[in-house]
Order: C-alpha cells, then structure tokens, then sequence
C-alpha cells in the first residue's frame, strides 16, 4: 500500500475486506482530514495518491446489476450540506469511476434485475426533477390520503412534510436503492407509503430540532423507523401468520399483535385494523416501540 510507505503508522490500523486489505478511521473523521477540512493526502502528496474510495466520495458506493452501473452517494459518513445546485456532473462521476480497477470498490454485484434497476433509474431522475413534495410523490404515481391517516394513527399527530423538502428529495434515490438491495430486501411496491411515512417522521424531528435535518439525521430516521415505516406501506394489505412456535419479544404488546396476525390466518383484515385493535390503547411511544420489535413478525406474516 502506497499510503502505508510514507506512512507507517497506518500499518496498525488495517483489516481485510474481502479480497481487499483496508485502513480502517476512527469514528469521528478520517486520519488525515485536517482541521481546515481538507485531505493532507491531497494536499502534500496530489488527488491521485488518494486511495480509490476518497477520490470518488461522496459517490464510492459503486454496485454492478447486469450490464448497469449502479453509483450511490454516501450520506453517512461526512456531514454533507450541498444537495443540490453546484456540484459534480454525473459525466465527471462516471469519468473517474472508469480510472478505477479495485474490485472492492466498483466491483459489488447485484442480482441482475434489469426491469427493476431501470424502473428504480426511472423514479430517481423523476424525483431529482421535482422541487416539491407534492411533485415528488406524484412522481411515485401513489395516493397519499389514506396514508397520511394511518400515519396519525400509529403515531398520535397529523402528518406533516419537512418545511423544505430539498434534502428529502436528494436522498430518495438512495434509501430506496438502499431498502430494495440492503437487508430487508423490500419490495419496491411499498416503497413509496414507506416515503410517505419517513416524512411524517421527517417533520417531527425537525420541530423537536427546530431547525432543518441534515442528510445524516435523515438516513438514520429512515434506518431507525423503517420497521414502523413498512407496518404503515402495508397498513391496507392481509396479514396472517400460521399456528406455530415462534420466537417472541416480551413486550405484550408484541405478543397481541403476533397472535392477531395467527387468528386472522384466513386473511380476512387488514394490518391497520388488527394494529389498531391490539396496540390502539397504548400511548402513541409505546406503539412505536412494540411496531419496532414486532418487525420479524410484521414481515413473516407477509411471507
């Protein structure tokens, strides 16, 4: 490792990745991010001593489906603020990607799902295309009335979107990309309620911040609240779950909802009705948790 020669230090800090041997940071910033925020690496030693991922960040998350070339920026790990406007152009993008040979950088394989990455390409230009909520979720052709009431439901107050919707919109494409091909494999017909429903929550931390929400807090409120999220994208479908041993949280909450979804095994209700019945007592932080624990259950009884 080049950076390693003139560096020694940085020696003690590697782990494999792969095929790939990496330097790992500490949490809060990278080892040569400078106070003045510039890269020390850059600065003394040129842009193309930077390892692959700096160069591209924040767009190094780069995934293959088939013959696409899927590029996802990081909203995570630096607090970044320009979301739109001046910034890179995708060609410049797709330029520096194509310098680039390390497999554990560019070389991440999807499933080659070529219908749903086009669709999924699709709704990201529509989205990037629009300067309102409403725009945006006309975009995603779905209703929103009989969502923004379950939303009330679960959570005790009205929905409502950000008071600048700009962030929200530049972050779709990502936590969807996110959602359809990280672990929870959601289906991306109950993606856009799941948007809705983030902007509901969306709002509320930023009246208790009273100021806007950056793209990190945004990421992490959708990471947190997609168990809540996708009990309200599925708040009109049939859940069942078949009699059976199944391991439960202690929260009798939880446990009333679980067994709902076994006495409706002929699938007759809807989720928001079975939801209401068994968690429509409890104060609205209480609900939350118990849909939080419940989410295993919540996705095996639409197994």
């Amino acid at each position: 490792m080049q950076l390693v020669a003139k560096r020694p230090e940085l020696a003690a800090f590697v782990r494999r990745r792969g095929d790939a041997i990496t330097a790992f940071n500490p949490r809060d910033r990278c080892w040569f991010l400078a106070d003045d925020g510039l890269c020390r690496i850059e600065v003394e030693d040129g842009r193309a001593a930077k390892p692959a991922s700096c160069r591209l960040f924040p767009f190094n998350r780069v995934f293959r489906a088939g013959a696409w070339t899927i590029v996802d920026y990081n909203s995570v790990i630096c607090p970044l603020e320009v979301v739109a406007g001046d910034g890179v152009a995708h060609a410049d993008v797709l330029a520096e990607i194509a310098t680039i040979h390390d497999p554990a950088i560019v070389g991440t394989q999807l499933p080659p799902d070529d219908a749903l990455v086009a669709r999924e390409a699709e709704l990201a230009a529509a989205l990037f295309a629009c300067d309102s909520i409403d725009g945006a979720w006309d975009a995603q052709a779905a209703g929103a009335a009989r969502d923004q009431a379950a939303f009330e439901s679960v959570t005790g107050f009205a929905w409502s979107a950000p008071a600048d919707p700009a962030v929200a919109i530049a972050l779709a494409p990502s936590l969807r990309f996110n959602e359809l091909y990280g672990p929870r494999r959601t289906a991306a017909a109950h993606l856009p309620r799941m948007w809705l429903a983030w902007l509901g929550f969306a709002a509320a931390g930023e009246r208790l911040a009273r100021r806007p929400l950056g793209m990190q807090e945004l990421t992490t409120i959708w990471s947190e609240q997609a168990p809540v999220m996708y009990v309200l994208a599925r708040w009109h479908d049939l859940p069942a779950l078949k009699p059976g041993p199944i391991e439960l949280p202690p929260d009798p909450l939880v446990r009333a909802l679980a067994q709902a979804f076994v006495d409706n095994r002929r699938g007759r209700r809807p989720l928001g009705e079975l939801a209401i019945a068994a968690l429509g007592r409890a104060e609205p932080h209480a609900r939350i948790a118990a849909l939080k624990s419940a989410d295993a259950i919540v996705r095996a009884a639409f197994a």
